[in-house]
């Protein structure tokens, strides 16, 4: 059962969270044209190695390394499937929180910052894509659980 499509939706769902640890989400410049970088290592104000960091995202950093090492461990449960599919519903959700601590973390920082221009970047809508394929894994495992009680129904 490990080479079912659902499997494949869950590595790419973690190969997606994994890839946000190189890339930033927001890049903000303020009134004084200060420049300010918000990625997994935390939020930087300046450019290049002369960035000082300003805050740590310590358990934004935490929640993605969860989700997209609970996406891998989910696709080796694949005897178990009712347990699969309670696993991607909680990842799901866990997902969704990233955006509401992220945005909590922009909140904040808009507070201190004179914010002028905000670049959202590529990589903030990972989440999103890695629910979408979390919820296709969802669809198929329970594709495969029908699948198999209608045989044992058979027999």
């Amino acid at each position: 059962m490990i080479q079912r499509i659902q499997t494949v939706y869950l590595f790419l769902a973690a190969v997606i969270m994994f890839s946000m640890i190189f890339f930033p989400f927001v890049e903000i410049i303020d009134a004084g044209d200060r420049y300010y970088r918000f990625d997994l290592h935390g939020i930087h104000e300046g450019m290049g190695e002369t960035a000082r960091l300003i805050q740590s995202v310590l358990p934004l950093r935490f929640l993605v390394l969860v989700t997209a090492i609970l996406s891998l461990g989910i696709i080796f449960l694949y005897k178990r499937r009712i347990l699969q599919i309670r696993l991607c519903v909680f990842n799901m959700v866990l997902m969704a929180g990233f955006y509401a601590l992220f945005f909590f973390y922009l909140y904040h920082l808009n507070q201190e910052v004179d914010t002028e221009t905000i670049n959202y970047k590529i990589p903030l809508v990972f989440p999103a894509i890695s629910i979408i394929l979390a919820y296709l894994a969802i669809r198929n495992i329970t594709r495969d659980e029908l699948l198999v009680r209608s045989y044992d129904r058979i027999r």
